[in-house]
């Protein structure tokens, strides 16, 4: 059998596998990167935008968005608006935070900041800036305006917001603590001009529980820096602490028999005074208005000026004017007064008076004038040369009523004793004594004084030889008279306790005794008392 005739080899053919080891790897990976996708679009929140003054420290791809430090997105990128007036920051945020990012919400760069509060932000000093998010509620938002700083308040603390109003901003800033009775109740949040430009509206937090004591009776008044002022009592001085020095501040108190009352609503509008003695002396009810008119030098006599009655302060000026009488042809000087009817209390008032404030005091003053009350300028304080208007009872007073001129209730006045006349007398009485001791006289008195002093010097040194011995003997007589008294009180014995009279020689005798010894003591220490005698007996 030939070659040719073997059956051809067949292939055997094995079937092909679908599965190789070798992709077990690459198909890990896959499963790996879809489940971080997955988890990534999962966990990818909105992307929102926050407009800032400026970018410092922030870097796109790598500044995150965190809130108590925790991390809730990142900035993707940051660019200038089209007038580059301001920085546009876009920033990808969780999707757990999506529900937070509403209208309130408030985003603020951290970075490291010196102010009167402390320092804060230094661990940006070394893990660099980031964006704080304080969380909100309300209406969704994605589109934000960043803060300047962190904010004073956060808006979940609870409290009342106010307004104060004034003339004059000072010392305050944004920050500035509100004290009540010297413990921080609040901050100033801001402020701005009003409509007018004329006057400045401050907004302030207060906190709670101390919300509770603003009343419609409390003051407020600026307590930053140092209050230095001369008044009535001379020179007043007060300094504020070092944080009120450094940022300013506002005070407030409430009288005690206000505290009762309802307190004010958020949004009350008060006064803020310049010091707190402007605040405590202005009115808390309605005021009496008059007028007086003095004649003659007036001082320095202005609006602020203190209105005492007997004494005691009840008002003040108002206004004060030059003017010139061209009836009479003098000057004078129409000053207008406002009364605090609040500061006098009316006692053992009569059924039939008035019952308001106001009207009963007006009456009670018209009376007073009919007295003699009188209205003048003086001095309050010699050395500060502070003058008031003084409401004094002036005794046998030409007799006067209140007048109405010009629509006012016009106050008899009286001539002023000022400084200037009180400094004339003085100087009067010091002219008067230097005419007296200028003449020869008080010369020739001075010499003859000086004469007998010395001659009574040498009379007392020719007399202390004689002296001493007269002492000595003085005092051995004393001594003598003490030794016989002693041995006659040993020989009695008995006999002395029967016999009345005995007892009564031996204490006049030891009575004697004594005051001669007393008395040679007292001329050992003073040997010219035997010419002049003791110092306050009559010569």
């Amino acid at each position: 059998m030939s070659d040719q005739d073997e059956p051809p080899p067949s292939a055997r053919v094995r079937p092909r596998r679908w599965f190789s080891w070798v992709w077990i790897v690459p198909l890990v990976a896959a499963v790996i990167v879809i489940w971080l996708a997955i988890r990534a679009l999962a966990d990818r929140g909105p992307l929102i935008t926050i407009w800032f003054t400026d970018a410092e420290g922030l870097q796109a791809g790598d500044t995150k968005i965190r809130h108590k430090d925790v991390e809730l997105g990142t900035v993707e990128s940051i660019y200038l608006t089209r007038d580059m007036s301001r920085v546009v920051v876009r920033a990808r945020m969780r999707r757990s935070v999506t529900a937070y990012l509403t209208a309130s919400t408030r985003f603020w760069i951290v970075r490291p900041r010196v102010g009167a509060e402390g320092i804060s932000g230094l661990s940006t000093l070394v893990s660099g800036s980031y964006i704080e998010m304080y969380p909100g509620n309300g209406i969704a938002e994605r589109n934000f305006v960043g803060l300047d700083g962190p904010p004073i308040l956060t808006p979940d603390v609870p409290g009342r917001s106010f307004t104060f109003y004034t003339d004059n901003l000072e010392s305050l800033v944004v920050g500035s603590p509100i004290s009540y009775r010297g413990v921080a109740v609040g901050e100033v949040e801001g402020f701005a001009l009003d409509g007018t430009g004329k006057q400045i509206n401050i907004y302030a937090f207060i906190r709670s529980p101390y919300e509770k004591y603003v009343k419609a009776q409390s003051r407020f008044w600026n307590s930053g820096g140092i209050d230095a002022s001369v008044g009535v009592q001379g020179l007043h001085f007060r300094a504020s602490s070092w944080q009120q020095l450094l940022s300013g501040g506002v005070s407030f108190d409430t009288p005690d028999t206000a505290l009762a009352t309802p307190s004010s609503d958020a949004g009350s509008v008060f006064r803020l005074y310049e010091n707190q003695d402007d605040a405590q002396r202005d009115p808390r009810g309605s005021t009496l208005v008059y007028r007086v008119s003095f004649y003659g030098a007036a001082g320095d006599v202005r609006a602020g000026t203190a209105v005492q009655l007997q004494g005691s302060e009840v008002g003040r000026v108002t206004e004060a004017r030059l003017q010139y009488d061209d009836v009479s042809q003098s000057l004078l000087t129409r000053v207008t007064l406002e009364i605090d009817p609040s500061r006098v209390e009316i006692v053992h008032r009569r059924a039939d008076t008035a019952a308001g404030p106001s009207a009963a005091f007006s009456a009670r003053l018209e009376k007073l004038v009919a007295r003699g009350l009188r209205a003048r300028l003086t001095s309050a304080n010699f050395l500060t040369g502070v003058n008031v208007v003084s409401l004094d009872m002036i005794h046998d007073a030409t007799p006067a009523h209140i007048e109405q001129v010009d629509g006012y209730a016009q106050l008899p006045s009286v001539s002023s004793t000022d400084i200037s006349e009180i400094l004339a007398g003085v100087q009067s009485v010091l002219h008067h004594i230097d005419t007296a001791t200028a003449g020869p006289e008080l010369g020739h008195a001075i010499k003859e004084l000086d004469r007998t002093l010395t001659n009574f010097d040498h009379l007392t040194a020719d007399a202390e030889p004689q002296i001493k011995p007269l002492l000595a003997s003085l005092r051995e007589t004393a001594e003598a008279a003490q030794r016989t008294l002693h041995a006659a009180n040993n020989l009695l014995g008995s006999s002395a306790a029967s016999n009345a009279d005995l007892p009564r020689l031996i204490r006049e005798l030891t009575e004697a005794a004594r005051s001669i010894r007393d008395l040679t003591d007292y001329l050992d220490r003073h040997p010219e008392a035997v010419i002049r005698g003791r110092g306050g007996d009559p010569q």
